[in-house]
């Protein structure tokens, strides 16, 4: 949520228009699939991660390559985490800061979180989204006297097809949730995860209505569509009567503590990915030099929120869906066609 919070309104308005508010309840329902297809790995592999499986189901050699395509999965995901805080923070914060030096800074405080490991990423997850719900719930409430029911209508104007083909971008999104593939080793109710997990979507699917909801309202659809970050410059409009004046700094302030959360929980998972494909006993000897390779990739790639909006419309999705539905339903069916696995025995 915490990093697609700001673009999802403007990536759904670009092609659903006005009935982009619906488009989550259909996303959510690939993130379901990719939860139903980690959870059944899981119960045939309930003491190992994806990579650990992959080779059990498809061979060492082939198991491997799928453990370098998740490596580069995750160094990608992370880059573009960082792409778009570097993005928020040069335009409508610190426009004389480099934003390579801005980048720079939040990967060192990451990958302090990183050494760390996943214990504490979870506690400060604990913390942090209370608080982020909390901010989103009050912008809510003081820009509700700007929303215009009249920026929804005609509903359902071309019909479901746009819709449909809005939702394949979120959907990808959603699909985020293959992270649980890489962290069920470290979960102790494992049977509970589907029902939960299948409740933090549908959570998420809320969220993300009430969000592309509150912009159109707001902006309208075709101001949503053709502003990058159309969800921060609603924010950037609040005023709570005359005198609390531009509290963006506190909202973006709580944004990017989640933010934080997130990109150090991938940032680590890439990490131990990387550790685990080439079989290292320790992931802390390569969070160095995979931040490094993150911090000169946002130096040079996508220069700006255009090209950044650009990429996770046009070639995000597919990379993302090869990772989080393809190559899981391919394990998950060479599992029960082989008879690998827990149910084989």
């Amino acid at each position: 949520m915490a990093t697609a919070v700001l673009v999802v309104p403007s990536i759904t308005a670009k092609t659903a228009g006005q009935s982009a508010w619906m488009v989550p309840a259909l996303a959510a329902g690939l993130g379901c699939l990719t939860l139903w297809l980690t959870t059944k790995l899981n119960r045939r592999f309930p003491e190992k991660n994806l990579i650990q499986y992959s080779r059990t189901i498809a061979g060492k050699y082939l198991g491997k390559m799928i453990g370098i395509g998740y490596m580069i999965f995750f160094l990608v995901f992370s880059f573009l985490i960082v792409q778009q805080v570097a993005e928020v923070l040069y335009f409508f914060l610190l426009k004389n800061t480099p934003p390579w030096f801005l980048a720079l800074c939040f990967i060192l405080v990451c990958s302090y979180g990183v050494f760390q490991g996943i214990e504490v990423i979870a506690r400060t997850a604990q913390f942090v989204l209370p608080l982020f719900v909390l901010s989103f719930l009050s912008i809510v409430f003081f820009a509700f006297q700007d929303m215009q029911l009249k920026e929804l209508m005609p509903l359902l104007e071309g019909g479901m097809y746009p819709i449909i083909r809005a939702s394949v971008v979120p959907g990808s999104w959603f699909g985020e949730c293959i992270i649980l593939a890489f962290l069920f080793p470290h979960i102790h109710k494992q049977k509970e995860i589907f029902r939960q997990g299948f409740w933090a979507i549908l959570a998420a699917a809320v969220f993300f209505t009430g969000n592309i909801l509150l912009t159109v309202l707001i902006l309208g659809p075709e101001l949503t569509a053709n502003y990058d970050l159309p969800f921060w410059l609603v924010i950037r409009f609040i005023e709570v009567g005359s005198t609390f004046l531009r509290i963006e700094t506190v909202i973006v302030f709580l944004w990017i503590s989640a933010v934080v959360v997130k990109f150090t929980l991938i940032y680590y998972l890439g990490c131990v990915t990387t550790a685990e494909v080439f079989g290292w006993k320790s992931y802390q000897r390569i969070v160095i030099p995979f931040g490094l390779v993150l911090a000169a990739a946002s130096n040079f790639l996508l220069n700006n929120s255009m090209e950044l909006n650009s990429f996770l419309s046009n070639y995000w999705p597919p990379f993302a869906y090869v990772f989080e539905l393809v190559i899981p339903g391919l394990l998950l069916a060479a599992a029960v066609l082989l008879k690998k696995g827990r149910k084989a025995q």
